[in-house]
């Protein structure tokens, strides 16, 4: 992807995020990559980013956390872990050592005496990690089973909120007196919650990801959970201010949200091929950024949508117009059409073009959200490049796998399509015809060639009597021969087909009984 088109922008040295965290002093965006190392990133023109190179290497990190006057993680190896601060100098710290563990979740945190501390879940552990602020590492008591999600009531730092996969369960852990809640949350034998968050708007919600296509939501007033299948895994989960709840699908590469008080899906939006969205942050302004990790970029959430209708995954010949103009749909995130949105479509590279030679095609949305291109023409073989933009919003999406393939050159030999291996009993019909597909040197189908069909064992089989039927090839390059009829006799039957002017043809094979 192209940097800082639309609503995509690179991270210098192209570092992939693994998680992000919003710094309202600097008004910047904090992100960690899995090699452990710290960057910002200004979400807002120019759109720079920087990432400081760490005192240690070797290291691995999956989360960070905004401390009061630092950003926190937690890095380990194969021996040990340590908690590690970037400072207002923009130099790192280590701090206290701990176990060598990959961190699932960070939050911020009170202590039982009201002081700010970093709060981490660790894989396989049972213990919730405790980072003070002097970077002193200490452990809550064993919950007995290994802990995974985190979230912090932001009304009560002194309440956290965790998953507990194996046991099926959220535990509230009361920072007051210092251990967990004898009355969990527990989601039955089938449901294992991992990721955490909580909403406010529309009655106070928790919701967990699971290790499969869904989400739970839990709802405290009613003390009732349901669950709402998504149309990929989630990675993370993320509940906004005004109600909302985001969640990250990176095998999906999109991310997925709820309205605020939603019980149901409202929506996803894709980050592109190969993106593998895993974080969200919400700047000052309260525009989502995501973090991709799949191509070290990051991707501003618009607060509409621009989305592909149609136009994806066609191909042509060279010197041929495509069978389907590019349409897009532009969309507020709740769904409704937005009308009278300029879109401009562009071509980057000499594949195509639009009618009149042209690299751009500007349209207006009508009143379903819609706008469709001009006619597409083929000029170069070759993967296309091709875009929309919704200028206004900075909405950007892109068109997948329009390709543009040779033009089709002479018959050069048949393949096998169907037919062969057939059985039948003497007198009557095959069941199937027999087809071959018509290609070129190429590969490419040809039409309009005509095929001969073959009896070679003439005795045993015949096509209306005879050993011979000649079919053209049709729009597809496809030719299927005539009805075959086994004769009075048992026997195998062999039938070749070829094609005009080539020297390759296909033998079928079948079988009177």
């Amino acid at each position: 992807m192209p940097s800082a088109t639309g609503n995509i922008h690179d991270l210098a040295g192209h570092a992939k995020p693994v998680a992000l965290v919003h710094n309202p002093t600097d008004r910047n965006i904090w992100f960690i990559t899995g090699d452990a190392k710290i960057g910002r990133f200004t979400p807002r023109a120019p759109y720079e980013s920087k990432v400081f190179e760490p005192i240690y290497s070797g290291k691995k990190a999956e989360d960070l956390v905004l401390g009061d006057q630092a950003v926190w993680t937690y890095i380990h190896d194969d021996a040990t872990g340590h908690a590690v601060a970037l400072a207002g100098d923009d130099r790192y710290a280590l701090h206290g050592s701990g176990p060598a563990a990959a961190t699932r979740a960070m939050a911020l945190g009170s202590d039982s005496a009201g002081a700010r501390r970093v709060v981490a879940t660790l894989d396989g552990r049972g213990a919730l990690l405790f980072i003070d602020g002097d970077g002193g590492v200490s452990y809550s008591t064993d919950y007995g089973s290994p802990l995974h999600g985190l979230t912090i009531d932001s009304g009560n730092l002194q309440e956290y909120w965790v998953s507990c996969p194996e046991r099926h369960q959220v535990v509230r852990f009361d920072a007051s007196v210092g251990d967990f809640d004898l009355s969990p949350i527990d989601f039955g034998s089938q449901l294992k919650p991992q990721a955490l968050a909580l909403t406010g708007a529309g009655g106070k919600a928790l919701w967990a990801t699971t290790p499969d296509a869904r989400i739970i939501r839990y709802d405290f007033d009613t003390k009732s959970h349901r669950t709402i299948d998504i149309p990929a895994v989630a990675h993370r989960v993320y509940g906004l201010p005004d109600g909302s709840a985001w969640f990250t699908m990176p095998t999906g590469d999109a991310v997925g949200y709820f309205a605020a008080g939603a019980t149901t899906l409202t929506g996803t939006i894709s980050t592109g091929t190969g993106t593998g969205p895993s974080s969200l942050a919400v700047d000052r302004d309260g525009t989502l950024w995501v973090g991709l990790a799949g191509t070290g970029q990051m991707f501003r959430v618009s607060k509409v949508q621009l989305t592909p209708v149609s136009g994806q995954g066609q191909q042509t010949v060279v010197g041929t117009p495509f069978p389907n103009p590019l349409k897009v749909k532009a969309a507020r995130l709740d769904g409704s059409p937005v009308q009278g949105a300029t879109i401009t479509f562009t071509v980057n590279g000499d594949q195509a073009r639009f009618e009149g030679d042209r690299t751009t095609d500007a349209r207006t949305t009508l009143a379903d959200g819609t706008a469709t291109s001009a006619v597409l023409h083929a000029k170069q073989v070759g993967l296309c490049d091709i875009s929309a933009l919704w200028e206004e919003e900075s909405a950007f999406t892109r068109f997948e796998n329009i390709t543009v393939t040779p033009a089709v050159g002479p018959a050069d030999h048949t393949r096998y399509l169907s037919g062969a291996g057939q059985d039948t009993e003497r007198g009557t019909e095959f069941p199937e015809r027999l087809k071959v597909t018509v290609v070129d040197a190429n590969g490419a189908p040809v039409p309009a060639i005509d095929v001969t069909f073959r009896v070679v064992d003439d005795d045993l089989a015949s096509f209306d009597g005879g050993p011979i039927a000649v079919v053209p090839s049709d729009d597809t390059g496809v030719a299927a021969s005539p009805a075959l009829t086994a004769g009075s006799e048992a026997g195998r039957v062999r039938v070749e087909a070829w094609a005009a002017d080539t020297s390759a043809g296909t033998v079928f094979r079948e079988r009177v009984l």
